[in-house]
Protein backbone atom coordinates (compact mmCIF):
# COMPACT_ATOMS: atom_id res chain seq x y z
CA UNK A 1 0.00 0.00 0.00
CA UNK A 2 1.47 3.54 -0.96
CA UNK A 3 1.86 5.88 2.26
CA UNK A 4 -0.74 8.52 1.38
CA UNK A 5 2.14 11.26 2.52
CA UNK A 6 4.64 10.00 -0.61
CA UNK A 7 3.63 11.99 -3.65
CA UNK A 8 1.70 9.89 -6.39
CA UNK A 9 2.61 9.55 -9.98
CA UNK A 10 1.22 12.68 -12.66
CA UNK A 11 -2.35 11.19 -13.57
CA UNK A 12 -3.31 11.17 -16.99
CA UNK A 13 -7.02 10.16 -18.74
CA UNK A 14 -4.85 9.42 -21.49
CA UNK A 15 -0.90 8.91 -20.49
CA UNK A 16 -0.54 9.69 -24.56
CA UNK A 17 -2.11 12.95 -24.74
CA UNK A 18 -3.02 14.85 -21.55
CA UNK A 19 -1.67 14.98 -17.57
CA UNK A 20 -2.56 16.54 -14.35
CA UNK A 21 -0.48 19.34 -13.18
CA UNK A 22 -0.34 19.57 -9.52
CA UNK A 23 -2.99 22.53 -9.38
CA UNK A 24 -5.37 19.66 -10.96
CA UNK A 25 -5.62 20.85 -14.33
CA UNK A 26 -5.33 18.78 -17.43
CA UNK A 27 -3.15 19.65 -19.90
CA UNK A 28 -4.08 18.22 -23.43
CA UNK A 29 -0.88 17.39 -25.48
CA UNK A 30 -0.55 17.91 -28.87
CA UNK A 31 2.80 16.60 -29.77
CA UNK A 32 6.41 16.06 -28.36
CA UNK A 33 6.99 19.46 -28.96
CA UNK A 34 4.92 22.89 -28.47
CA UNK A 35 3.98 24.19 -32.05
CA UNK A 36 4.43 27.40 -32.84
CA UNK A 37 1.33 29.20 -32.46
CA UNK A 38 -0.74 26.26 -31.59
CA UNK A 39 -3.37 26.40 -29.18
CA UNK A 40 -2.22 23.61 -26.97
CA UNK A 41 0.95 23.45 -25.29
CA UNK A 42 2.79 19.95 -25.47
CA UNK A 43 3.15 17.44 -22.61
CA UNK A 44 6.79 17.81 -22.80
CA UNK A 45 7.19 21.61 -22.32
CA UNK A 46 4.43 21.80 -19.35
CA UNK A 47 5.60 18.23 -17.65
CA UNK A 48 9.63 19.32 -18.14
CA UNK A 49 10.70 19.82 -14.60
CA UNK A 50 6.93 19.98 -13.02
CA UNK A 51 7.18 17.98 -9.55
CA UNK A 52 4.25 15.23 -9.48
CA UNK A 53 2.01 15.80 -6.36
CA UNK A 54 -1.23 14.65 -4.59
CA UNK A 55 -4.39 16.43 -6.27
CA UNK A 56 -5.65 19.06 -4.00
CA UNK A 57 -9.28 20.20 -3.72
CA UNK A 58 -10.40 23.62 -5.31
CA UNK A 59 -12.23 26.60 -3.74
CA UNK A 60 -14.42 28.17 -5.75
CA UNK A 61 -13.53 32.43 -6.07
CA UNK A 62 -13.77 35.19 -8.41
CA UNK A 63 -16.38 33.23 -10.22
CA UNK A 64 -13.79 30.27 -10.98
CA UNK A 65 -12.29 27.28 -9.39
CA UNK A 66 -8.80 28.37 -7.45
CA UNK A 67 -6.32 25.69 -5.67
CA UNK A 68 -5.97 26.22 -1.73
CA UNK A 69 -3.14 24.39 -1.30
CA UNK A 70 -0.85 21.73 -2.83
CA UNK A 71 1.48 19.30 0.09
CA UNK A 72 4.27 17.28 -1.67
CA UNK A 73 4.69 15.73 1.50
CA UNK A 74 7.69 13.58 1.47
CA UNK A 75 10.26 12.99 -1.69
CA UNK A 76 9.39 9.96 -3.99
CA UNK A 77 10.36 6.73 -2.84
CA UNK A 78 14.20 6.18 -4.52
CA UNK A 79 15.31 9.28 -4.88
CA UNK A 80 17.31 9.65 -1.24
CA UNK A 81 16.96 13.44 -1.27
CA UNK A 82 14.63 13.19 2.47
CA UNK A 83 11.20 15.11 3.34
CA UNK A 84 11.31 18.81 1.87
CA UNK A 85 10.76 21.63 3.99
CA UNK A 86 7.31 22.68 3.73
CA UNK A 87 6.66 26.36 2.94
CA UNK A 88 3.03 27.73 2.85
CA UNK A 89 3.13 30.49 0.23
CA UNK A 90 0.14 32.81 -0.35
CA UNK A 91 -1.05 34.39 -3.42
CA UNK A 92 -4.26 36.53 -4.53
CA UNK A 93 -5.31 35.27 -7.58
CA UNK A 94 -3.38 37.74 -10.01
CA UNK A 95 -2.01 37.47 -13.71
CA UNK A 96 1.38 38.54 -12.12
CA UNK A 97 1.82 35.73 -9.41
CA UNK A 98 3.04 33.47 -12.62
CA UNK A 99 6.70 33.46 -10.60
CA UNK A 100 5.65 31.50 -7.57
CA UNK A 101 3.00 29.35 -9.79
CA UNK A 102 5.56 29.17 -12.32
CA UNK A 103 8.24 27.51 -9.82
CA UNK A 104 5.97 25.10 -8.40
CA UNK A 105 4.08 24.03 -11.45
CA UNK A 106 7.39 23.40 -13.13
CA UNK A 107 9.07 21.85 -10.29
CA UNK A 108 11.57 24.27 -9.59
CA UNK A 109 10.51 24.34 -5.70
CA UNK A 110 10.63 20.74 -4.94
CA UNK A 111 14.39 20.57 -7.08
CA UNK A 112 15.30 22.81 -4.41
CA UNK A 113 13.96 20.86 -1.42
CA UNK A 114 10.97 22.77 -0.98
CA UNK A 115 7.25 21.26 -0.20
CA UNK A 116 5.39 24.72 -1.40
CA UNK A 117 1.91 24.80 -0.51
CA UNK A 118 -0.19 27.34 -2.56
CA UNK A 119 -2.85 29.23 -0.69
CA UNK A 120 -4.98 31.73 -2.24
CA UNK A 121 -6.33 34.54 -0.34
CA UNK A 122 -9.74 35.11 0.88
CA UNK A 123 -11.81 38.23 0.90
CA UNK A 124 -10.02 41.11 3.10
CA UNK A 125 -7.65 38.96 4.73
CA UNK A 126 -4.99 40.32 6.34
CA UNK A 127 -2.33 38.56 4.83
CA UNK A 128 0.36 40.95 6.23
CA UNK A 129 -0.49 39.80 9.65
CA UNK A 130 0.13 36.52 9.01
CA UNK A 131 3.08 36.12 7.28
CA UNK A 132 4.37 38.45 9.93
CA UNK A 133 3.07 35.54 12.73
CA UNK A 134 3.98 32.42 10.68
CA UNK A 135 0.65 31.46 9.58
CA UNK A 136 2.12 31.88 6.00
CA UNK A 137 5.45 31.99 5.46
CA UNK A 138 5.82 34.51 2.61
CA UNK A 139 3.86 36.27 0.28
CA UNK A 140 4.38 38.74 -2.76
CA UNK A 141 3.20 42.35 -2.88
CA UNK A 142 4.68 46.00 -3.79
CA UNK A 143 6.54 46.79 -0.66
CA UNK A 144 4.40 50.01 0.24
CA UNK A 145 1.55 48.05 0.98
CA UNK A 146 4.15 46.17 3.20
CA UNK A 147 5.46 49.60 5.04
CA UNK A 148 3.03 50.24 7.86
CA UNK A 149 3.03 46.57 9.23
CA UNK A 150 6.38 46.42 9.47
CA UNK A 151 6.68 49.76 11.06
CA UNK A 152 3.84 48.47 13.89
CA UNK A 153 6.55 45.31 14.13
CA UNK A 154 5.24 42.60 11.89
CA UNK A 155 7.77 40.35 11.66
CA UNK A 156 8.47 40.13 7.99
CA UNK A 157 11.43 40.54 5.75
CA UNK A 158 11.88 41.73 1.60
CA UNK A 159 14.33 40.48 -0.23
CA UNK A 160 13.63 40.38 -4.14
CA UNK A 161 12.03 42.40 -6.66
CA UNK A 162 10.07 39.72 -8.47
CA UNK A 163 8.41 42.07 -11.70
CA UNK A 164 7.45 45.21 -13.26
CA UNK A 165 3.90 45.96 -13.89
CA UNK A 166 0.19 45.16 -12.75
CA UNK A 167 -1.20 47.80 -11.46
CA UNK A 168 -4.09 50.17 -12.74
CA UNK A 169 -6.49 52.87 -11.86
CA UNK A 170 -9.43 52.95 -13.89
CA UNK A 171 -12.91 54.98 -14.70
CA UNK A 172 -16.09 54.45 -17.11
CA UNK A 173 -15.26 56.17 -20.15
CA UNK A 174 -17.88 58.91 -19.30
CA UNK A 175 -16.91 59.52 -15.95
CA UNK A 176 -16.60 63.16 -15.15
CA UNK A 177 -13.10 62.14 -13.30
CA UNK A 178 -10.83 62.23 -16.41
CA UNK A 179 -7.48 62.32 -14.53
CA UNK A 180 -6.11 61.93 -11.43
CA UNK A 181 -6.27 65.49 -10.60
CA UNK A 182 -9.68 65.87 -10.16
CA UNK A 183 -10.66 62.49 -8.28
CA UNK A 184 -11.12 64.89 -5.32
CA UNK A 185 -14.32 63.58 -4.02
CA UNK A 186 -14.03 60.35 -5.71
CA UNK A 187 -15.26 57.25 -4.32
CA UNK A 188 -12.87 54.19 -5.46
CA UNK A 189 -13.09 50.40 -4.91
CA UNK A 190 -10.21 48.41 -3.69
CA UNK A 191 -10.04 44.58 -2.68
CA UNK A 192 -8.76 46.52 0.84
CA UNK A 193 -6.90 49.34 2.39
CA UNK A 194 -3.67 47.45 2.75
CA UNK A 195 -3.79 46.65 -0.94
CA UNK A 196 -1.08 46.88 -3.13
CA UNK A 197 -3.01 49.63 -5.73
CA UNK A 198 -4.66 50.96 -2.43
CA UNK A 199 -1.11 52.22 -1.07
CA UNK A 200 0.88 53.07 -4.66
CA UNK A 201 -2.11 55.10 -6.33
CA UNK A 202 -2.12 57.30 -2.61
CA UNK A 203 0.72 58.24 -3.81
CA UNK A 204 -0.92 59.80 -7.21
CA UNK A 205 -3.36 61.69 -5.11
CA UNK A 206 -0.74 62.98 -3.05
CA UNK A 207 0.50 64.72 -5.92
CA UNK A 208 -2.31 65.58 -7.43
CA UNK A 209 -2.82 67.47 -4.17
CA UNK A 210 -5.45 65.21 -2.71
CA UNK A 211 -4.65 63.94 0.72
CA UNK A 212 -5.36 59.81 0.54
CA UNK A 213 -5.96 59.28 3.94
CA UNK A 214 -9.81 57.81 4.71
CA UNK A 215 -9.75 60.63 8.24
CA UNK A 216 -9.24 63.41 5.22
CA UNK A 217 -12.51 62.40 3.52
CA UNK A 218 -11.16 63.93 0.23
CA UNK A 219 -11.59 60.85 -1.21
CA UNK A 220 -13.42 57.71 0.07
CA UNK A 221 -12.15 54.39 -0.26
CA UNK A 222 -14.84 51.81 -0.78
CA UNK A 223 -13.43 48.07 0.25
CA UNK A 224 -15.11 45.28 -1.85
CA UNK A 225 -14.17 41.77 -2.92
CA UNK A 226 -11.70 41.94 -5.69
CA UNK A 227 -13.61 40.62 -8.35
CA UNK A 228 -17.13 42.48 -8.31
CA UNK A 229 -14.60 45.92 -8.74
CA UNK A 230 -15.29 46.08 -12.38
CA UNK A 231 -19.30 45.09 -12.31
CA UNK A 232 -19.51 47.94 -9.44
CA UNK A 233 -17.57 50.66 -11.54
CA UNK A 234 -20.38 49.85 -14.10
CA UNK A 235 -23.45 50.25 -11.99
CA UNK A 236 -22.61 53.70 -10.20
CA UNK A 237 -21.01 51.98 -6.40
CA UNK A 238 -17.68 53.62 -7.23
CA UNK A 239 -16.13 56.31 -9.09
CA UNK A 240 -13.46 54.57 -9.76
CA UNK A 241 -11.26 51.10 -9.12
CA UNK A 242 -7.60 50.30 -8.10
CA UNK A 243 -6.60 46.77 -8.44
CA UNK A 244 -4.56 44.62 -10.13
CA UNK A 245 -4.89 42.48 -13.23
CA UNK A 246 -6.88 41.00 -14.80
CA UNK A 247 -9.80 42.39 -12.67
CA UNK A 248 -8.38 45.96 -13.18
CA UNK A 249 -8.51 45.42 -16.89
CA UNK A 250 -11.84 43.85 -17.59
CA UNK A 251 -13.87 47.36 -17.63
CA UNK A 252 -10.87 48.25 -20.14
CA UNK A 253 -11.42 44.94 -22.50
CA UNK A 254 -14.72 45.42 -22.88
CA UNK A 255 -14.87 49.24 -24.05
CA UNK A 256 -16.88 50.56 -20.50
CA UNK A 257 -13.83 51.87 -18.69
CA UNK A 258 -10.58 53.79 -19.12
CA UNK A 259 -7.27 53.72 -18.20
CA UNK A 260 -5.88 57.11 -15.70
CA UNK A 261 -3.16 55.53 -14.35
CA UNK A 262 -0.71 52.42 -14.10
CA UNK A 263 2.56 51.69 -12.00
CA UNK A 264 3.91 50.74 -15.50
CA UNK A 265 4.19 54.00 -16.83
CA UNK A 266 5.13 57.86 -16.01
CA UNK A 267 7.35 59.32 -13.26
CA UNK A 268 6.32 56.84 -10.50
CA UNK A 269 7.20 53.59 -12.99
CA UNK A 270 8.75 50.94 -10.73
CA UNK A 271 10.85 48.39 -11.59
CA UNK A 272 9.37 46.27 -9.39
CA UNK A 273 5.31 45.72 -8.49
CA UNK A 274 5.88 42.79 -6.39
CA UNK A 275 8.42 41.66 -4.01
CA UNK A 276 8.99 38.90 -1.98
CA UNK A 277 8.40 39.19 1.57
CA UNK A 278 9.12 35.87 4.11
CA UNK A 279 8.72 35.58 7.69
CA UNK A 280 11.67 36.66 9.94
CA UNK A 281 12.21 33.87 11.68
CA UNK A 282 12.69 32.04 8.34
CA UNK A 283 15.02 34.64 7.76
CA UNK A 284 17.05 34.35 11.18
CA UNK A 285 16.65 30.67 11.76
CA UNK A 286 16.61 29.10 8.67
CA UNK A 287 18.92 31.31 5.89
CA UNK A 288 19.29 28.39 3.60
CA UNK A 289 15.70 27.51 3.50
CA UNK A 290 14.88 31.50 2.64
CA UNK A 291 18.05 31.88 0.14
CA UNK A 292 16.49 28.63 -1.71
CA UNK A 293 12.97 29.81 -1.80
CA UNK A 294 14.24 33.59 -3.00
CA UNK A 295 16.25 31.98 -5.91
CA UNK A 296 13.77 29.01 -7.22
CA UNK A 297 10.59 32.54 -6.84
CA UNK A 298 12.95 34.15 -8.84
CA UNK A 299 13.57 31.47 -11.31
CA UNK A 300 9.88 30.86 -11.70
CA UNK A 301 9.74 34.90 -13.02
CA UNK A 302 12.91 34.74 -15.13
CA UNK A 303 10.84 31.67 -16.73
CA UNK A 304 7.74 33.91 -17.41
CA UNK A 305 10.45 35.89 -20.06
CA UNK A 306 10.04 34.33 -23.54
CA UNK A 307 7.72 31.58 -22.42
CA UNK A 308 4.43 33.41 -22.15
CA UNK A 309 2.00 31.48 -24.00
CA UNK A 310 2.85 28.42 -21.87
CA UNK A 311 3.06 30.35 -18.46
CA UNK A 312 -0.66 31.84 -19.79
CA UNK A 313 -1.81 28.24 -20.17
CA UNK A 314 -0.78 27.09 -16.52
CA UNK A 315 -2.50 29.98 -15.45
CA UNK A 316 -5.58 29.74 -17.02
CA UNK A 317 -5.71 25.73 -16.60
CA UNK A 318 -4.60 25.44 -13.44
CA UNK A 319 -7.52 27.93 -12.59
CA UNK A 320 -5.08 30.15 -10.58
CA UNK A 321 -6.77 33.19 -12.30
CA UNK A 322 -9.88 35.20 -12.96
CA UNK A 323 -9.98 34.49 -16.33
CA UNK A 324 -10.20 31.98 -18.67
CA UNK A 325 -9.00 33.96 -21.70
CA UNK A 326 -5.48 32.39 -21.94
CA UNK A 327 -4.20 35.10 -24.78
CA UNK A 328 -5.50 37.74 -22.54
CA UNK A 329 -2.83 36.92 -20.00
CA UNK A 330 -0.79 36.30 -21.82
CA UNK A 331 -0.78 39.71 -23.24
CA UNK A 332 -0.47 40.75 -20.02
CA UNK A 333 2.32 38.77 -19.19
CA UNK A 334 4.41 40.32 -22.50
CA UNK A 335 3.69 43.78 -20.86
CA UNK A 336 5.15 42.72 -17.40
CA UNK A 337 9.08 43.15 -16.79
CA UNK A 338 10.45 39.71 -15.57
CA UNK A 339 14.11 40.66 -14.20
CA UNK A 340 13.97 39.85 -10.36
CA UNK A 341 16.53 41.67 -8.80
CA UNK A 342 17.64 41.51 -5.18
CA UNK A 343 20.16 44.53 -5.69
CA UNK A 344 17.85 46.84 -7.73
CA UNK A 345 15.12 46.40 -4.98
CA UNK A 346 17.22 47.93 -2.31
CA UNK A 347 18.27 50.84 -4.14
CA UNK A 348 14.53 51.33 -4.85
CA UNK A 349 14.12 51.19 -0.98
CA UNK A 350 14.79 53.96 0.49
CA UNK A 351 13.61 56.80 -1.58
CA UNK A 352 10.15 54.60 -2.01
CA UNK A 353 10.16 55.46 2.06
CA UNK A 354 10.94 58.46 2.15
CA UNK A 355 8.18 59.30 -0.95
CA UNK A 356 5.85 57.03 0.59
CA UNK A 357 6.41 58.60 4.06
CA UNK A 358 4.86 61.79 2.88
CA UNK A 359 1.08 60.67 2.17
CA UNK A 360 0.96 59.94 5.84
CA UNK A 361 0.27 56.24 6.32
CA UNK A 362 3.80 55.98 8.30
CA UNK A 363 4.23 57.53 11.40
CA UNK A 364 5.67 61.29 11.07
CA UNK A 365 8.57 60.11 13.49
CA UNK A 366 9.37 56.78 11.48
CA UNK A 367 13.48 57.30 10.05
CA UNK A 368 13.50 55.89 6.52
CA UNK A 369 16.91 54.63 6.73
CA UNK A 370 16.07 52.53 9.92
CA UNK A 371 12.80 51.52 8.70
CA UNK A 372 14.48 50.34 5.29
CA UNK A 373 17.12 48.67 7.38
CA UNK A 374 14.58 46.99 9.56
CA UNK A 375 12.29 45.77 6.39
CA UNK A 376 14.92 44.94 4.39
CA UNK A 377 17.67 41.71 3.57
CA UNK A 378 19.96 40.82 0.84
CA UNK A 379 20.33 37.36 2.09
CA UNK A 380 23.84 37.61 1.10
CA UNK A 381 22.71 37.97 -2.60
CA UNK A 382 24.48 39.78 -5.20
CA UNK A 383 22.19 40.09 -8.48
Amino acid sequence: MTDQNSEQPVSSSDSSDSAVLPSGATIKADSDSAKPGSATVSRRALLAGIGVSAVAGLAVGAGVAAPIAYHRGKSAAGTGAGEKRHINLVFGGDVCDAPAIVAKEKGFFADAGLDVSLHRTVGDEDIKAAVGSGQYDAASGIFYSWLKPVEQGQNVKFVAGLHGGCLRLVVLKNSKFTKIDNLKGATIGVPSMHSSATMFFSMDLLDAGINPLPEAKQVTWKVMDNSVLGDALKRGQVDAIATSDPIAYWPIHDGSAVELANNMSGKKAQDFCCCTAINGDIIKNEPDVARRLVETWCKGSRYVNGHEAEVAKIEVDGKYVATGDAKLVETFLKNYSWKPSVTKLKSSLLPGIIKFKKTGYLDSSDDPKKLADTAFTTLGFTW
